[in-house]
């Protein structure tokens, strides 16, 4: 069995940077990912939830407007900030 560290807000697996593992293989070493996360990052223990790998459900797809078009697009829940079309940083240069 393994664990990954959830957000509560949103649901997303939360990781130390993008080149570490997403899985940990004892509750124990997650639990002490979650607590330098909390250390490093800003995170409260409150909003951050160790999950079984084989019950966490990734989140679905949201419902956003289009900054340029103005229509509805549906995206998935977890697409980064800069590559959402309801983002000014996606439209800028």
């Amino acid at each position: 069995m393994s664990y990954v560290i959830v957000a509560k807000g949103t649901g997303l697996i939360v990781t130390d940077g993008p080149n570490y593992t997403k899985a940990y293989k004892t509750f124990s070493a997650a639990k002490a990912t979650r607590t330098r996360l909390c250390n490093k990052a800003g995170w409260s223990t409150n909003d951050l939830d160790i999950v079984a790998r084989e019950t966490y459900r990734a989140p679905g797809r949201i419902t956003v407007k289009n900054l340029m078009t103005g229509k509805l697009v549906e995206i998935d829940a977890d697409t980064p900030w800069a590559c959402r079309v309801d983002s000014e940083s996606f439209w800028c240069n």
